[in-house]
């Protein structure tokens, strides 16, 4: 069922951010599901008609036109990295908990994709963070985490507070 309200034409910055949002959700869901390869039509997996519910005001092929012409990274057009990736990598990073971006060992971050493709994501992503030229290499990940894996921020805050004594934190036995 299509809904009659189809919008054409500019794309307002709600639906920019409106639509950046449901299909990141829908790739964070994925990243951890174990799902083997679709056929390319199907667009990396990712549910084009539900998102275009959710979003109401655009079809599921301008949804899907959308994100890869203007919002998906130049490495999953060429098919070269998946946009599910992105959470992987977003996770390992924050796992290595690695100082500064030479500390890091791209190469054994993920095993299905290369260090050279991981570090090449790594600095497309930077990019789209302001100011990421004087950002430290610590805030740049706390930054990226934020917007590709957020629950995993909520899970790293919730086990360094494990990590510390009540009376450290001001708690009460």
């Amino acid at each position: 069922m299509k809904p009659k309200n189809l919008k054409k034409g500019s794309w307002t910055q709600d639906e920019y951010q409106n639509l950046f949002d449901l299909v990141n959700l829908d790739l964070r869901v994925k990243a951890h599901q174990k799902i083997a390869p679709s056929h390319r039509q199907l667009r990396d997996n990712i549910s084009w008609e539900a998102i275009s519910e959710k979003l109401t005001t655009r079809s599921n092929k301008d949804c899907c036109l959308k994100w890869y012409q203007q919002l998906a990274s130049p490495l999953v057009k060429e098919g070269i990295w998946a946009d599910t990736d992105d959470y992987l990598l977003m996770e390992a990073l924050q796992k290595v908990d690695a100082v500064c971006v030479e500390d890091v060992d791209w190469e054994r971050l993920l095993d299905h994709r290369s260090g050279e493709l991981c570090r090449q994501r790594w600095n497309q992503m930077v990019r789209m963070i302001g100011g990421h030229r004087e950002k430290p290499f610590i805030e740049q990940v706390e930054v990226l985490a934020r917007r590709y894996c957020p629950e995993m921020l909520d899970y790293r805050k919730a086990e360094s507070a494990d990590l510390w004594p009540d009376e450290l934190t001001g708690g009460t036995d």
